[in-house]
């Protein structure tokens, strides 16, 4: 599953990250959404993108795009 699949208020761990821009991916990871660390979807804006999720005590806005490249495992 990737984040932009997961519904709102759904929480699940980051396993991976599959951008090929090392730069973006850093950046990504600079915001706290690295493996391992526990994500949940907050909200989604009306048209779709980009994505609010929280990772630790913080809020992100993600990229629609972006969020489709982080593979996850589904918390039950």
């Amino acid at each position: 599953m990737t984040l932009n699949e997961l519904k709102p208020r759904q929480k699940a761990v980051i396993e991976a990250l599959h951008h090929q821009d090392f730069a973006l991916s850093s950046r990504i990871m600079a915001l706290g959404l690295v493996p391992g660390e526990s994500i949940e979807l907050m909200n989604v804006a009306p048209m779709g993108c980009p994505l609010q999720v929280k990772v630790g005590d913080t809020l992100v806005s993600v990229r629609k795009i972006d969020a489709s490249l982080i593979s996850l495992t589904v918390k039950l």
